[in-house]
């Protein structure tokens, strides 16, 4: 079993860092072009889930052997689209990698993800 050093923890911390930052800056520009109110709730919400997906993208990266700079532009993308849309498709990919079958449910469910997140009504 593989141990992480203090250095690649560090690492990993401020790939997470990157994350967050995107996932609050993406809910308050997605809010802003919306014309809504910020929620600092929903704010903290949304950063701190963005940062543990960029931190799951993370460990994905790496075990798929990308070099750090294309990891950090993948997890920097992955925050700024924001917990839900990129959990999403990290559930299809585990899904695809385990063999398991996807029932139209979870596309419904995608559906009513990305119609909520752009303010829609499903």
């Amino acid at each position: 079993m593989e141990h992480f050093s203090l250095s690649e923890w560090l690492t990993s911390a401020g790939y997470t860092l990157l994350a967050a930052v995107g996932g609050l800056l993406g809910y308050v520009m997605r809010e802003h072009d919306k014309g809504n109110p910020l929620s600092g709730w929903r704010a903290v919400t949304e950063a701190l889930s963005s940062g543990f997906v960029g931190f799951l993208v993370m460990l994905l990266c790496r075990a798929m052997g990308f070099d750090p700079l294309w990891s950090g532009f993948v997890v920097g993308i992955f925050g700024w689209l924001g917990a839900s849309v990129s959990i999403r498709l990290l559930e299809r990919l585990v899904y695809q990698k385990l063999g398991i079958k996807l029932k139209a449910v979870p596309d419904r469910h995608m559906e009513t993800t990305r119609t909520s997140e752009q303010g829609e009504v499903p």
